[in-house]
């Protein structure tokens, strides 16, 4: 590939890049704006009501989601830049579905299932990355133009093994993506008889991702880590699965 094509695959990445970073910072402020706007307590200017306060500490849940989990992943676009048509295209796709999240305040029942999907989107890009990248997450693979399922594969158990030349990058948002669908199994139908906890818990797994995500010498602290993340992802589920199903059962007693 010459200096001029690769200068001009290189500016349409960041073309995509930016246009991504527009249309999620008119997301948010549009999808926040329209509903803190439609809620009565701040058209009326009175303190929120028990209805009200719930949908405000679910609206700054789904706020949370969208700056704590867009963070890393706008990071990576200038780490990894989006060459590949789909991985633009699903990016674009994220951007509606954390508009939507921000919107569906008012149906809390809602926010775990969309959180899901948007960690299932994650992973979706990881593969995609992987696939035109895959040099990024594993030096020894430099050269390879489209890497192959298996090497996929390679890295997400060099990740989950904690092997020092290995990213985890895409074995730590595949942990926490399980978190998000087995919490939403878990608190399916009952999210909104318990809103205030099911923030509670959507907002671990939120910081935890964060954390996780935040720049750090990944590879020197992921074989040490690891096992770790997954015992408190594994410890937060369980709480929430006794949590819920206790809660259902004193509901149906009573």
């Amino acid at each position: 590939m010459n200096a001029d094509s690769t200068d001009a695959r290189q500016a349409r990445a960041d073309a995509r890049a930016d246009l991504v970073r527009r249309m999620f910072a008119v997301a948010i402020s549009v999808g926040f704006a329209a509903t803190l706007a439609k809620m009565n307590w701040v058209q009326n200017g009175a303190l929120p009501g028990p209805a009200e306060l719930n949908q405000t500490l679910i609206l700054a849940t789904a706020l949370l989601a969208a700056v704590l989990g867009w963070e890393s992943h706008l990071a990576a676009m200038t780490e990894k830049p989006l060459f590949g048509l789909w991985r633009f295209l699903v990016n674009l796709v994220l951007v509606f579905i954390y508009m939507f999240l921000l919107m569906a305040s008012a149906h809390p029942e809602c926010v775990l299932w969309t959180l899901a999907v948007i960690f299932l989107l994650y992973v979706v890009c990881d593969v995609l990355s992987m696939r035109e990248q895959i040099a990024s997450y594993n030096p020894a693979l430099a050269g390879v133009a489209r890497a192959s399922a298996a090497q996929i594969g390679n890295i997400y158990a060099g990740g989950f093994a904690g092997r020092a030349q290995v990213s985890p990058g895409p074995a730590i948002t595949l942990a926490w993506t399980g978190y998000f669908v087995l919490l939403a199994v878990i608190a399916n139908a009952r999210a909104y008889a318990h809103i205030r906890t099911t923030c509670v818990f959507a907002l671990i797994g939120l910081v935890g991702f964060w954390i996780d995500a935040a720049p750090r010498d990944e590879h020197r602290a992921a074989a040490r880590s690891m096992p770790l993340r997954l015992l408190l992802i594994l410890i937060a589920l369980i709480a929430a699965a006794v949590y819920f199903r206790f809660r259902s059962a004193a509901q149906r007693v009573i």
